[in-house]
């Protein structure tokens, strides 16, 4: 099982790395708001969703366990998920120098058009995140992550179970 695990989650990895890269390419990499960002949600998706079939497939002749097509999705998901946090430490520290500075710049204009911050709170912030950037990575993309694995691999373990006690 940790075999195709690792093989779905390694897939998925790359895959966001290469979203992020042509994101880089078209100097898109800083905005919130852009395609690649949309479209990684249902490959993640059906990466998960495959895994789960092909664990279960290859199980003949024993149940299906709602705990097996958990353990596949949030593998994959987070092996994926933490590749891509490697990568994006990787290009801030070396490819791209200034990519921090960038997020915060983006971080800073989008804190002063909300108006329940002042401007000091406003520096606070963007202050703590330079400083921290590499654990408010981590949340935002594995822990985000997980979240999603965790109820899409429920939603496609019950489908499962409830298709073979159907049988």
């Amino acid at each position: 099982m940790f075999s195709k695990t690792s093989h779905f989650g390694i897939a998925l990895g790359i895959l966001n790395i290469l979203a992020f890269l042509l994101q880089y390419q078209q100097n898109i990499h800083t905005d919130a708001t852009n395609i690649f960002a949309i479209l990684m949600l249902p490959i993640s998706v059906i990466f998960i969703v495959v895994a789960i079939l092909r664990v279960n497939k290859d199980f003949k002749g024993e149940l299906f366990s709602i705990r097996k097509g958990l353990q596949t999705g949030i593998g994959v998901i987070l092996l994926g998920g933490i590749i891509f946090w490697l990568y994006q430490i990787l290009h801030a520290n070396f490819i791209e120098p200034d990519y921090v500075e960038k997020l915060a710049t983006v971080a800073k204009k989008d804190l002063q058009l909300d108006s329940q911050f002042s401007p000091e709170e406003v520096t606070e912030k963007i202050t703590f995140y330079k400083e921290n950037y590499k654990f408010n990575w981590f949340i935002d993309i594995v822990l985000k992550s997980l979240f999603t694995g965790f109820f899409v691999s429920l939603i496609t373990s019950l489908v499962i179970n409830a298709f073979y006690k159907q049988r």
